[in-house]
């Protein structure tokens, strides 16, 4: 059952004037704690600045809904009938309500003054805690996935409404407060143990006989003896915690969650969302490529079925291959910045590895890299001349399989893209057409759409590659021994004295493709 956390605050709709429906308001405001809420442990909550902004680029589809009731849509950002943004107060809506008859009747209840309520629902990915005071928390939601946003007359109702739909509501969330603990100050401790033992020695001093001061003596230097000790096996430790810090974040070093990072990945390469992901097993493994083997066939009654046998060659050998990233920020620069810089850094890290794996994909071409589609012999080339012309990009379409067409698209550098988006057929008309596409302008070649990329050449020279067509989802495949994940060192001896905090990123995986009959390249002949 899918679990979900709803808020609902009082909120001031604006409604135009001119017939259309349009409305708009604030669904929630940053940074704001919220009224008491829990039943069992009392807390308070407010939203994270730059929260909702994240959510709103990892989620693809959101919707304006009456009551929380999934059949009465009233916009959506699937077709830009919803604007979500984040500014300086919160997370903003504005709304162009489909003139359904449910949609009118809830624009006019909107517009009367009936319904007085906005809600959201949410899933939460990170949060902090603290303790106010004896019996009440402060909760602090710093990235949440949010699903829905709908204007609301009866709360209570609007939770029966979403039970129907099979979603749990998480009334009480999971409150995890990590006590603070004193660190403690081993060098602070020798320091006052010698001015303990300083003393006792001129006790001593003073009366040599003394056999108490003399006990005394023996007895503070032990325990000096022991600090100093105990102070040189805690060095020890943290020099053998540095030699493990960036190879084992389960180790105690703070990550950031698998899920949410891959999510980041996919969202900022189109092409590595499409690719095929399998689990990486051993340090190499073999993977049957996908090549014209022969299809089932019908048989007689008593008759053998004929076996498909699969050729040694067929195979593609993977081997994990390291990919990582990693940033600096000095400590006081986060302190002093205003904003979240980790989340910054995160997301810096995140895009440029996005980055890193669509080029090595697409053009792949060194031992450390994936086998790129771009520089994979067996892919099928077709010759594309510098003084372009229409059918040599149309002949691309006709080397891939027909059943993958469906799922294909062409590929290109922007220089090449600028080229392509000069030519006309014989009508006069310009071969690349925009089309709208989930609410997004897409240009088109042939009706296929066309992905420019910063990973292909430019197409100015002989032997270049600078255009790929087909299916991506359909050809090529990526084993995952490690997903790619950001960890943060800083209490290393190292860190500790430069007073910065390291973001170290990194997965292992490789790639291949491993159906050439769905893919092929555009090579400058």
């Amino acid at each position: 059952m899918k679990k979900m956390e709803l808020r609902t605050s009082n909120a001031k709709f604006e409604t135009n004037e001119d017939g259309s429906l349009v409305v708009s308001g604030y669904v929630n405001k940053t940074e704001q704690l919220s009224e008491i809420l829990g039943a069992t442990k009392r807390f308070k909550e407010k939203i994270a600045k730059g929260a909702f902004s994240r959510a709103i680029r990892t989620q693809k589809e959101i919707d304006f809904l009456a009551e929380h009731d999934s059949k009465r849509i009233l916009s959506s950002t699937r077709n830009g009938s919803l604007k979500l943004t984040e500014d300086s107060e919160g997370l903003y809506m504005e709304a162009t309500i489909t003139p359904t008859s449910w949609g009118k009747d809830a624009y006019e209840l909107i517009k009367a003054g009936l319904y007085k309520n906005m809600s959201f629902g949410f899933r939460t990915i990170k949060d902090s805690w603290k303790k106010i005071s004896s019996d009440l928390y402060e909760r602090t939601i710093e990235d949440l996935e949010l699903f829905e946003v709908s204007v609301v007359k009866n709360p209570a109702y609007s939770q029966s409404t979403i039970a129907a739909r099979s979603i749990e509501i998480i009334d009480q969330p999971e409150i995890h407060v990590e006590e603070e603990k004193e660190e403690r100050n081993i060098h602070k401790e020798i320091l006052q143990q010698i001015k303990t033992v300083d003393v006792a020695e001129r006790m001593l001093k003073l009366d040599s006989e003394n056999s108490a001061y003399r006990n005394l003596v023996d007895k503070e230097k032990k325990k000096l003896e022991e600090l100093r000790a105990e102070k040189e096996k805690m060095e020890e430790d943290t020099m053998n915690e540095e030699t493990r810090v960036l190879q084992k974040a389960e180790d105690g070093i703070p990550s950031t969650g698998i899920g949410e990072i891959a999510k980041g990945l996919e969202h900022e390469s189109n092409v590595y969302a499409l690719a095929r992901k399998i689990p990486f097993e051993g340090d190499s493994m073999k993977i049957p490529q996908e090549t014209a083997f022969g299809d089932a066939e019908f048989v007689g009654e008593g008759k053998n079925v004929r076996d498909v046998d699969i050729p040694t060659a067929s195979f593609v050998e993977m081997k994990k291959k390291r990919l990582g990233v990693s940033m600096n920020m000095s400590k006081k620069l986060m302190y002093d910045s205003g904003v979240n810089l980790k989340e910054y850094c995160k997301e810096v890290m995140t895009r440029r590895t996005a980055k890193a794996l669509e080029k090595s994909i697409l053009a792949g071409q060194y031992e450390e890299e994936f086998k790129g589609i771009a520089f994979d012999e067996n892919v099928s080339a077709s010759n594309i001349s510098l003084a372009l012309k229409v059918e040599q990009l149309r002949k691309l379409t006709m080397n891939v399989n027909a059943s993958v067409l469906k799922n294909s698209a062409f590929y290109m550098s922007k220089a090449f893209f600028d080229k392509v988006a000069e030519l006309k057929d014989d009508a006069g008309q310009y071969v690349v057409r925009n089309v709208v596409i989930d609410g997004k302008i897409v240009p088109t070649l042939f009706g296929f759409p066309i992905e420019v990329t910063d990973a292909l050449e430019d197409g100015s020279a002989i032997g270049q590659v600078p255009v790929i067509f087909g299916s991506i989802a359909d050809s090529y495949t990526i084993g995952i021994k490690k997903p790619f994940e950001i960890n943060t060192v800083q209490n290393d001896t190292t860190h500790v004295l430069r007073g910065s905090v390291l973001f170290a990123g990194d997965m292992f995986a490789d790639g291949a493709v491993t159906n050439y009959d769905a893919i092929c390249k555009g090579i400058i002949a």
